[in-house]
């Protein structure tokens, strides 16, 4: 009997158990989320969260940056003393 229990812990149908129960929960306690999220703030448009919102056209995005490119270090940075050559003075407390 142990045997059996942990070869279907192992199986593929408990993987499917899990993800099916997993997803289910995440829906579930999403929507419940959202509810109070509406309910608190009742002028708020809530519409992008729902899947295939009429008004919205999924497509590739345009976005484009121009960056300048980045030339990388060529010499490692000195420490130096500070304190001897500062001409800052130490705050009192």
């Amino acid at each position: 009997m142990a045997q059996a229990i942990e070869e279907f812990k192992v199986s593929f149908e408990m993987r499917n158990l899990n993800v099916k129960f997993s997803q289910e929960a995440f829906i579930k306690e999403f929507m419940l989320c959202e509810n109070r999220i509406a309910s608190k703030f009742f002028k708020l448009d809530l519409g992008f969260l729902v899947e295939g919102a009429p008004d919205e056209e999924v497509g590739p995005s345009t976005t484009t940056t121009d960056l300048p490119p980045i030339e990388p270090a060529t010499k490692e940075p000195k420490l130096t003393d500070a304190t001897s050559n500062s001409s800052t003075t130490p705050l009192e407390v």
